[in-house]
């Protein structure tokens, strides 16, 4: 899934290429593509939510993604939180908001039009200083990319994957808290043969076409690495884009390949055709997404998700938030509601106070697949089974967990 799909510009001029931005991460780092707008969409610009404040802090997705050098950028979010499932903690954990991360981005300008950029980041445990991925330095972006508004990017590397962007949920898809993030990814309860390709693409090709007015699109493939069986190409995206200034839309199919969990052998594809649109009116944004997952094993289940979110800035300082989900298996009497929510006192575009609260309530019994494992979407890092009675293993149906915490984008 895309981070972040929105075009950018290098300065105010009426008629200087724009581009669009692929990445406002979990957290929120972005990737951008570059690409031309109208001189209408940027003039309005200066009053919209994801322009003027989001992304402040992310170099990619503001005039310094065309700044010829090397810039340093990162966020620091820290939390504490009460978790409820079939355990009751309280936690200190990094990322309530944004993903912690560290990252180095760079432009050199080539002459004609054309640039090569690069980004190398990586995602960091605040809490305790970890990496983000054991024994990897640049888990969430290294690639290098070279391109021109006429001509389009072509990019190789760790990179964002092609899909609906994070964004598209108003809580980024942040892992500790976003109801949306866990039911979107969730496979358990759909078969052996069922897999989610994870939001970047490793030893990834991705090329984004010329914005043709409000109108784009990406093509991305991973190639398997070479100590694996897997197919040649590991997973393969498209998606078409709109954006005109205020309103974003995009329509992606994924298609990736994952190992069946009982053979441990048979790889087996998993498509996922998904549509997201968001709205941004300066102080409010209004977004609803839909992704459908089919996994190409005779048997298995297909899922089906609708989202909704807003969020209402009131007097600069204060953010409102609210994320509905809803997921139901085809097949099967699974169904989970989630619900999202959030409030945040910007101390400015780059630092705030915030407070996060999220609860998923599920229906139905997970189907078991013989060693396979039954269960049932959970939020956070929660165990949401227990032993009952006569030692046989029950589930807590309404996993949820509570927030507060700060953040500081650099």
């Amino acid at each position: 899934m895309l981070t972040n799909g929105l075009p950018t510009s290098s300065s105010p001029t009426p008629g200087t290429p724009r581009a669009r931005v692929k990445r406002a991460a979990r957290y929120a780092a972005c990737t951008a593509a570059l690409g031309a707008l109208s001189h209408a969409a940027l003039a309005d610009s200066s009053s919209q939510f994801l322009r003027s404040d989001y992304f402040q802090g992310v170099p990619y997705a503001t005039s310094a993604a065309y700044t010829p050098g090397v810039t340093l950028y990162g966020a620091v979010d820290q939390s504490i939180g009460f978790t409820k499932g079939a355990q009751t903690a309280f936690v200190q954990q990094s990322g309530g908001e944004w993903t912690s991360k560290i990252g180095l981005y760079g432009v050199e300008d080539l002459g004609g039009g054309y640039r090569v950029r690069f980004a190398l980041e990586n995602g960091f445990n605040a809490a305790n200083g970890q990496l983000g991925s054991k024994n990897t330095l640049f888990n969430r972006e290294a690639w290098i990319g070279i391109g021109s508004a006429s001509t389009g990017e072509l990019k190789l590397g760790v990179q964002d994957d092609v899909g609906v962007p994070l964004f598209i949920d108003v809580f980024g898809q942040i892992g500790s808290v976003s109801t949306v993030a866990y039911l979107t990814a969730w496979t358990y309860d759909l078969g052996p043969g069922a897999s989610y390709e994870t939001p970047r693409l490793t030893n990834a090709i991705s090329y984004s076409s010329p914005w043709f007015g409000p109108f784009n699109a990406q093509v991305a493939l991973s190639l398997h690495d070479s100590s694996s069986t897997a197919p040649t190409i590991a997973t393969r995206a498209v998606a078409f884009n709109y954006y005109d200034g205020h309103l974003f839309g995009t329509l992606s199919y994924l298609g990736n390949y994952g190992l069946n969990a009982l053979t441990t052998s048979q790889y087996v594809r998993t498509d996922n055709f998904a549509a997201g649109v968001l709205y941004d009116g300066g102080h409010y944004v209004l977004s609803a997404g839909y992704s459908f997952l089919a996994p190409r094993l005779e048997g298995d289940r297909v899922a089906s998700l609708y989202t909704l979110g807003a969020l209402y800035r009131y007097r600069q300082r204060n953010d409102f938030r609210v994320e509905l989900a809803y997921r139901s298996v085809g097949g099967a009497g699974d169904r989970s509601l989630g619900v999202t929510l959030g409030y945040d006192y910007n101390l400015s575009a780059r630092t705030a106070l915030y407070v996060r609260g999220a609860l998923l309530h599920n229906t139905g019994a997970a189907p078991s697949y013989g060693g396979y494992p039954s269960q049932q979407p959970t939020v956070d890092n929660i165990v949401n089974t227990y032993a009952g009675a006569n030692g046989a293993i029950e589930t807590y149906r309404s996993p949820h967990v509570l927030l507060v915490g700060m953040y500081h984008k650099f």
